[in-house]
């Protein structure tokens, strides 16, 4: 749907497209292709006041000025304090607030310590072990299964920046024997009223090798993993694996 607006002034009325903002070097390429489609004109410096554009589009993050300096006709594609749920340390101290608000409902996030904050409380968990426990690190603000490793042993356990730890679900659903993830597809456009929007199609990820709980293998990132940005360089990424098929997505 070609989106317009209608500018006037004393002389005559102006039919405009819409005017789209990008202060990034490096843009995925669909959002240019998206909007191209649409007939929105990419704001230039050169040709056009900061009042004009109506969607600034990063991929980072804004500074709390950048709402405040946003006209009402302006949006941004990111909400203020995003990170307090896609930083996964803020993360899980929200849900032990929702945990401790609304109890039981919110008992299906994984035993979880943030490093090194919890460090001592994870170490007695660790020692209070009555049976051989599986952990899995990840960087609290990391994306793409980049850093993210299993222990099996505390000795193991080595980081340089902030991490969580949380214990790793040895039997996870598994499609055709391989450890799969589903990404389901949300629009917020408002939060005061909430107002959310589920796309139809989604994502599913798979781990391209199979799973198994067996301990000497759990540094085989290619199947304990679901992230396409390690699964790519899987040397069975191409394979007709059973039920899956070749590839690693759905």
């Amino acid at each position: 749907v070609k989106r317009t607006f209608i500018m006037c002034d004393d002389i005559n009325v102006k039919r405009q497209h819409l005017i789209f903002k990008l202060s990034e070097e490096k843009v995925p390429p669909v959002v240019r292709r998206v909007f191209a489609q649409k007939e929105w004109i990419e704001w230039d410096a050169n040709s056009h006041d900061d009042s004009m554009w109506s969607l600034h589009w990063k991929t980072g993050n804004f500074f709390v000025s950048d709402w405040d300096k946003c006209l009402p006709h302006q949006v941004l594609n990111h909400y203020p304090k995003a990170s307090t749920i896609t930083q996964k340390a803020n993360l899980h101290r929200n849900m032990k607030r929702m945990a401790g608000s609304y109890g039981a409902i919110c008992n299906f996030v994984p035993t979880t310590y943030v490093l090194p904050n919890e460090y001592v409380l994870f170490m007695r968990e660790c020692m209070d072990q009555t049976e051989k426990t599986i952990w899995i690190a990840k960087p609290s603000d990391s994306s793409r299964g980049r850093g993210i490793f299993l222990i099996a042993d505390l000795s193991e356990l080595v980081y340089g920046q902030q991490y969580i730890v949380q214990k790793y679900i040895m039997n996870p659903f598994l499609i055709g024997g391989f450890k799969f993830d589903l990404r389901l597809y949300v629009l917020v456009p408002s939060f005061f009223p909430l107002r959310c929007y589920m796309y139809k199609e989604g994502l599913v990820r798979f781990a391209t090798e199979k799973y198994t709980s067996d301990v000497s293998q759990i540094h085989n990132l290619y199947a304990h993993l679901t992230n396409s940005s390690i699964n790519k360089y899987s040397p069975s990424l191409h394979e007709d694996k059973a039920v899956v098929g070749a590839g690693c997505k759905w």
